[in-house]
């Protein structure tokens, strides 16, 4: 990306009339790369240190392009959809609780 450029794609750009079919300066994971970053994740990392973060990039590199940004912002926007999830099932659970009575008994015609 040295043509600062990065972070959009041109679909369908041509050099000379030959079309080069997708240059795109956005970073898309191979399986390989998600499964690795998903157990790292799971093992309980969740900020990795700058170190730590060009480790997985350089290990991660093996299985196709990457960056150390890339890397960084994967763990960030993972932990925000998990904290994301967790809220959601959060606010279910306790509309189940609210849309449950109490005590059904006491609001059954048949109370002594």
């Amino acid at each position: 990306m040295e043509d600062g450029m990065s972070g959009f794609c041109i679909r369908g750009a041509s050099v000379g009339g030959n079309s080069t079919g997708t240059k795109c300066g956005r970073w898309n994971p191979t399986t390989e790369q998600v499964k690795v970053l998903t157990e790292l994740f799971s093992s309980g990392l969740r900020t990795p240190s700058t170190d730590q973060i060009q480790k997985i990039s350089n290990q991660l590199s093996f299985y196709g392009k990457i960056e150390s940004k890339n890397v960084f912002y994967w763990f960030q926007n993972h932990k925000a959809r998990e904290r994301q999830k967790r809220r959601k099932v959060d606010k279910g659970v306790i509309r189940r609780e609210n849309s449950i009575p109490k005590n059904s008994f006491a609001q059954s015609k048949y109370h002594i």
